[in-house]
């Protein structure tokens, strides 16, 4: 059984860790703005930048509400790697691989 301690540790670690999702989702957020803000025309690449913006938003709310990490569609964790990867993702490896392959199906 793992001691007081020991589970203190981990907890402070995943904190950090969170803080850590959290600065680079800001920064995220913050470049994903300026550079919506610097296209002038309406493209494709507005509503791309548009779209990752609204993305890195979700995962910041999901932060706030206590559910970020955890897979939209079924509930599981997200691998610490794949977070700080793509940290706006909101589906575990499974689920997004199933998105994929339906996406290339139609």
């Amino acid at each position: 059984m793992a001691s007081l301690h020991t589970f203190m540790q981990d907890n402070e670690r995943h904190l950090a860790q969170l803080e850590e999702l959290r600065a680079l989702l800001q920064e995220q957020h913050a470049a994903a703005v300026a550079e919506l803000g610097a296209v002038t025309s309406e493209s494709g690449d507005q509503l791309r930048l548009a779209a990752h913006a609204a993305e890195i938003e979700a995962a910041i709310e999901r932060m706030d509400r206590g559910l970020y990490g955890t897979c939209r569609r079924c509930g599981a964790f997200i691998p610490l790697a794949v977070l700080f990867r793509a940290p706006q993702e909101q589906r575990c490896p499974g689920c997004a691989e199933q998105s994929s392959t339906m996406e290339m199906a139609v």
